[in-house]
């Protein structure tokens, strides 16, 4: 399973990295500029082929991705006024080969002259020259082995307009919002949309406080002493009852009017605890997770809580009351029983807004049953592009946090290892969840690359922005070294953000 799930996260990652790439590979050569090479990954070349003017390949460590484009260099003349070359011509008498390294073997029978005169950009529309020698425009350098087209001015990233070079760049995070958009639409698509002024039960989830008692096809006629007639009033009564034990249920099944009472299984989202799937009675919490608050502050499974901030607790009716009540996340005070002993715990619950940024209320009760659904083809387009957009508020609202809320650093992002794990637990749970996982982290990508920062492509279009209005273009050598150190920057941190993900797959953090 585990070479599966390696298998798999690859496979991911390298979908939304290749999409990403691809745009702005696309836009580039509808724009005219030669790239020299589209890239899968970083590190040393493991397999490469050239396709007509580039290089593809795949690359030793699948993270990350490039397309290298001509004119982004500081400095991409490879000659200068009196270096010592080789030439080799073609057919034509043009120069088609430019060899670097005079010492080559390979080239010993070629021209050898020291340059004098060097313009292999053309930039006046006129021939391109070494010393008296016509070069032809699809020329290569030869270095060490490697072939290197020549780049004219004319197909260079740097003398194509700012539309067009603004395409280029930005059509990579475009791709990313465009394959997140399919992905939303495939998964509304597969699951339907829920039939809301339908009271008939659609699925009824297993190992759900309702596996044991409800069959598909049901019809949910009351819920306490509040009649339903649809999916809107079920949800309405479920949630005036939240809290309430041994709660009343009543179905159609069939003609035969069958009642039912149940125990909703109730999630305390803002410390990470559930209630325990026999309690009634009292206030027992059921396994505890790994990592989350609870854990950390030492709740067991099977603990009965007894009292919250001296406010003694019998029910889960108020134990629910109290939790949402604390909005702001203070510390609360638990007292709890573990057998025949008392203990007490503090614990700073999560706050109402970070949850809200995760998709979560700080309570959810919920008995494991689902409406029936329908599918609409339109529909699922306009749900692609709502999926699209509360992905993107969802991760403008993470960022936030890591601005403005204390309980959420740097350190609780998540790298390659928090991705891969979070990709193997998205697989587990089905195909529909491991979609919407690729979509979220689609759009992600595409967001992240739109940050203003230097070296991401944000970045980019904040110089092209600024080229814009004041009609100057910035010093390429200044862009490319704020480019490079901020580089350096996002590796430290992504340095960073891989350690912490180890020491969170060993529970060391």
């Amino acid at each position: 399973m585990f070479l599966v799930n390696i298998l798999v996260f690859i496979l991911v990652l390298g979908l939304v990295i290749l999409i990403h790439e691809l745009g702005h590979f696309l836009m580039a050569k509808k724009a005219g500029i030669l790239c020299h090479e589209f890239a899968l990954g970083m590190g040393p070349i493991l397999y490469s082929k050239k396709i007509g003017e580039t290089l593809y390949s795949i690359r030793a460590i699948p993270i990350g991705g490039f397309v290298m484009m001509a004119g982004e260099e500081v400095n991409d003349e490879m000659i200068k006024i009196g270096q010592a070359i080789k030439v080799k011509k073609n057919a034509n008498g043009l120069v088609d080969e430019i060899i670097l390294d005079v010492n080559d073997p390979h080239y010993e029978d070629c021209e050898a002259i020291d340059v004098f005169f060097v313009d292999l950009k053309g930039r006046d529309e006129g021939p391109l020259m070494i010393n008296e020698h016509r070069v032809d425009t699809q020329a290569y350098y030869i270095m060490k082995g490697k072939r290197l087209q020549i780049a004219p001015y004319n197909r260079s990233f740097e003398s194509k307009t700012i539309s067009q070079r603004f395409g280029a760049i930005f059509a990579g995070p475009f791709m990313n919002f465009v394959l997140a958009f399919v992905l939303f639409v495939l998964i509304a698509f597969i699951v339907g949309f829920p039939v809301i002024d339908s009271n008939e039960l659609g699925d009824v989830r297993d190992n759900s406080p309702a596996s044991q008692l409800f069959e598909i096809g049901d019809r949910v006629i009351s819920v306490g002493d509040t009649e339903v007639d649809s999916w809107v009033e079920f949800v309405n009564a479920m949630a005036r009852y939240e809290g309430t034990r041994n709660l009343p249920i009543e179905v159609l099944r069939g003609d035969r009017e069958i009642a039912f009472t149940i125990n909703p299984r109730i999630y305390i989202y803002s410390i990470g605890i559930s209630s325990h799937i026999d309690t009634s009675d009292v206030v027992r919490i059921g396994p505890v997770i790994d990592g989350t608050l609870a854990d950390q502050a030492g709740f067991l499974s099977d603990d009965v809580i007894v009292a919250v901030d001296g406010t003694d607790i019998n029910d889960w009716a108020t134990f629910i009351q109290i939790m949402k009540a604390n909005t702001a996340g203070n510390t609360m005070q638990f007292t709890l029983l573990r057998g025949s002993d008392t203990v007490e715990l503090n614990i700073q619950p999560y706050d109402e807004g970070l949850l809200n940024a995760q998709g979560v209320r700080i309570v959810e009760s919920l008995i494991g049953v689902s409406p029936t659904t329908e599918r609409a083809f339109l529909r699922s387009f306009v749900s692609g592009a709502v999926g699209v957009r509360n992905s993107a508020t969802m991760i403008f609202d993470t960022l936030r946090l890591l601005i403005n809320n204390d309980r959420v650093g740097v350190g609780d992002l998540a790298g390659p290892i928090g991705i891969y794990t979070i990709t193997s637990q998205a697989l587990a749970q089905g195909f529909v969840v491991f979609l919407n996982w690729t979509a979220l982290l689609s759009v992600n990508l595409g967001i992240l690359n739109l940050l203003p920062i230097p070296a991401l492509d944000g970045g980019r279009l904040v110089f092209l922005g600024y080229e814009g209005i004041t009609k100057r273009k910035v010093n390429k050598r200044v862009e490319n070294t704020l480019h490079l150190v901020m580089f350096m920057l996002l590796m430290g941190l992504f340095i960073f953000v891989a350690y912490n993900d180890i020491l969170r797959l060993f529970n060391l953090r």
